[in-house]
């Protein structure tokens, strides 16, 4: 794949798409070396629920950037592997906690994203890191 398209401008679109699928796949398989029957969904829930156990699921949805049914379906396959446990707070709003399963899987979660950011520190220095990080956050805030 080339940094310029045909038409003499970058492909930032689809470098981020590949950089996207490329992390995926790598976190999909640092998951599995684990023997973790987790997708890369599930891990970003987790993630979140270690940082705040008992968010609501919109709450985990706009944290993670991903859509409310995808979510929700998500967090149904982690109740079912018992992962989490799901309190209906309403009948728009569920709260999520984590189960004893997903508990204890808490230290092979964060060994993955230890070692999944290792594996980015190892090729990006702290300066490119930073400016990376900026611009990501730039592209972000643009509508």
């Amino acid at each position: 794949m080339t940094n310029v398209s045909e038409y003499g401008m970058p492909n930032i679109g689809c470098l981020i798409g590949a950089a996207y699928q490329q992390q995926l796949s790598g976190l999909s398989a640092a998951l599995a070396a684990k023997g973790l029957d987790i997708t890369p969904m599930e891990y970003l829930v987790l993630r979140c629920l270690y940082t705040h156990d008992g968010m609501q699921q919109c709450d985990i949805s706009t944290l993670i950037g991903k859509d409310k049914a995808g979510v929700s379906r998500c967090i149904s396959a982690m109740e079912r592997k018992g992962l989490v446990r799901v309190e209906a707070v309403s009948h728009k709003c569920r709260r999520i906690w984590l189960a004893d399963h997903g508990t204890a899987i808490e230290p092979m979660i964060m060994q993955v994203a230890a070692d999944r950011h290792q594996t980015l520190t190892d090729i990006i220095n702290p300066d490119d890191m930073e400016t990376f990080v900026s611009v990501l956050k730039l592209i972000l805030t643009q509508k």
